[in-house]
């Protein structure tokens, strides 16, 4: 007889080499591009995703995602979201979030223009499918104004935030993925 694939070989809940080094990440640009710098998430990942240069990244348009937000996110295996975020920093600059300093009651109340996610990560939080993932906002300078381009402020600081943004998906790519408390089969019990 053949020896069986290799696959068949590992111990159950034990992850496949490679996931040490990183695994996939999916990047998803949200926001609304008619709404000036509301839509500076997709304008960022845009960029990005014409450079392609890192590698081992998938880059998504989410536009205006609202509910699909749950089926891009959902099932993968490492996210990052970029959004534009009300913090009380100058605009341009760019914030970085962890799905539980978004849940977190002591957190500052910055508002995510995009309501569903917060919504989307407790779905999945409820359904312990929620991936490893961060969040980078940026803060606005004019979401009122109805204009395809980015305001003056976040225009002039445009190269800079791309250039933070890819580097915090590059090092978030590169870091080694933490064990998920689901890989002992906790979850796998309350399926009768």
């Amino acid at each position: 007889g053949r020896a069986p694939p290799r696959h068949e070989l590992r111990a159950v809940g034990v992850p496949p080499q490679q996931e040490y080094r990183g695994g996939a990440v999916r990047v998803i640009g949200v926001g609304n591009i008619l709404l000036c710098d509301e839509g500076i998430g997709v304008h960022v990942v845009r960029e990005l995703s014409y450079r392609g240069e890192i590698p081992g990244v998938e880059f998504v348009d989410g536009g205006v995602a609202g509910a699909t937000l749950l089926n891009l996110v959902e099932g993968e295996e490492r996210v990052v979201i970029v959004d534009a975020v009300d913090a009380p920093f100058p605009p341009g600059t760019v914030v970085r979030m962890t799905p539980d300093e978004l849940a977190g009651s002591d957190r500052p109340a910055w508002s995510l223009h995009d309501l569903n996610l917060a919504g989307t990560i407790g779905m999945m939080r409820l359904r312990e499918t929620l991936p490893e993932m961060i969040l980078l906002g940026v803060v606005p300078a004019d979401i009122e104004t109805y204009s395809l381009e980015l305001s003056e402020a976040v225009a002039a600081r445009f190269s800079e935030i791309v250039e933070k943004v890819r580097s915090e998906i590059a090092a978030f790519a590169a870091s080694p993925r933490p064990l998920r408390k689901r890989a002992e089969g906790s979850s796998i019990s309350s399926i009768q």
